[in-house]
């Protein structure tokens, strides 16, 4: 049927069509789906459950549990401070299980975080708040806790950062 080669093709596919397809989904609707983020995360541990099929124990769904783990549990942090949402969290999950490797994970988190943050800087330059937002944050890093102002806070679509951090770790990992 599928070789391994097959399916980690598969794979990657998958990965890089999920991306951008909650790139999309998370500019034109503010929403990053389900469907796409925990299918995204069955579809890569099923897929290394297939891939492990001729493979002495389970090498492939454990790279890929560690993987989910990794971008997702790391995540999850973020979201438990209520810096990021829950669908965020589960596409990272996606990105280590579809990925397989927990560094490919963590690559696309580091490069997702340098997405989102050039993200910030671009939305605050257009309003003109550049000096006002880069106050909150430092207050908000110096301080561990939520801001106390009245303002609403500062939202990008971070799902658009971690699709764009996940292809730019991607092409490191694999096409370079």
């Amino acid at each position: 049927m599928f070789g391994w080669f097959d399916l980690n093709i598969v794979r990657h596919i998958c990965l890089l069509g999920m991306a951008v397809a909650c790139v999309y989904t998370d500019l034109a609707r503010g929403r990053l789906y389900n469907e796409l983020t925990l299918g995204g995360l069955a579809v890569g541990l099923i897929l290394a459950l297939w891939l492990d099929v001729n493979a002495r124990g389970f090498p492939h769904l454990e790279h890929a549990l560690i993987g989910a783990l990794a971008g997702g549990g790391l995540l999850f942090l973020v979201y438990i401070a209520g810096g990021i949402g829950a669908g965020d969290v589960k596409l990272m999950a996606a990105v280590g299980a579809l990925s397989g490797r927990w560094q490919l994970a963590i690559s696309a988190l580091v490069y997702s975080a340098l997405v989102g943050a050039a993200i910030a800087l671009g939305i605050l330059v257009w309003r003109g708040e550049l000096r006002k937002g880069l106050k909150a944050s430092v207050r908000v890093i110096f301080r561990f806790r939520r801001r106390e102002t009245t303002d609403p806070p500062l939202t990008i679509p971070y799902g658009v950062a971690i699709g764009i951090g996940t292809v730019w770790a991607w092409v490191e990992w694999f096409a370079l």
